[in-house]
């Protein structure tokens, strides 16, 4: 089994599909939601093997975003189920990591730590120094690709209520997270009565 192999085959299966629409959805977001799974792995101490489906979890799941962005999760278990064979992963492996994957679909529903480990990676980015900057990638994104209003007002409402209703899911990304996120919540709250 094979992780490097397999983050290479998805590195290739991304860049093959990029487009100048998908600045939020591409290859940096899915090696930053690794990089927080990993971090998040890490603090709680999971055993090996759970681990290696959540890292191959973490690579694959905006791989349906190279199909279409409507159900990405769906496609991206099915893009999995493709090529994890390849890649050593056997078929109970397979269906745990297609577990996982759909685990971060809006809204997540984790059921056990590993889920709730993927699906804090993937919005880990909320606690954090840069999240204004990829918060506006993905604003960028939704007014590209899906005609969202380009009004930074209700941007920042729509904001405001996605950070109000968010909670991390591990101890782990709480402990890391959870206070810059309240810091971000603060400031978009901040710019929103600025601007009225």
């Amino acid at each position: 089994m094979q992780l490097n192999s397999l983050k290479n085959t998805i590195e290739e299966l991304i860049l093959s599909h990029e487009d100048d629409q998908r600045l939020y959805h591409n290859l940096a977001h899915t090696l930053d939601v690794l990089e927080a799974a990993e971090r998040l792995i890490s603090h709680t101490g999971i055993d090996t093997e759970t681990a290696l489906l959540i890292r191959a979890a973490a690579l694959l799941h905006e791989t349906g975003m190279t199909v279409s962005p409507k159900n990405h999760e769906e496609a991206s278990v099915e893009i999995a189920k493709r090529i994890l064979l390849d890649h050593g992963f056997n078929t109970d492996q397979i269906i745990r990591i297609a577990e996982l994957i759909l685990a971060t679909k809006m809204p997540q529903k984790p059921f056990d730590l590993a889920s709730k480990i993927i699906c804090d990676a993937d919005l880990d980015y909320l606690g954090r120094a840069d999240y204004f900057i990829i918060a506006h990638k993905l604003r960028l994104e939704w007014i590209l690709r899906d005609g969202f209003t380009d009004d930074l007002t209700e941007w920042y409402q729509t904001q405001i209520e996605f950070l109000e209703n968010h909670q991390y899911f591990t101890a782990a990304a709480e402990n890391l997270r959870e206070k810059e996120k309240q810091h971000n919540l603060f400031l978009v709250k901040k710019l929103l009565n600025s601007s009225s």
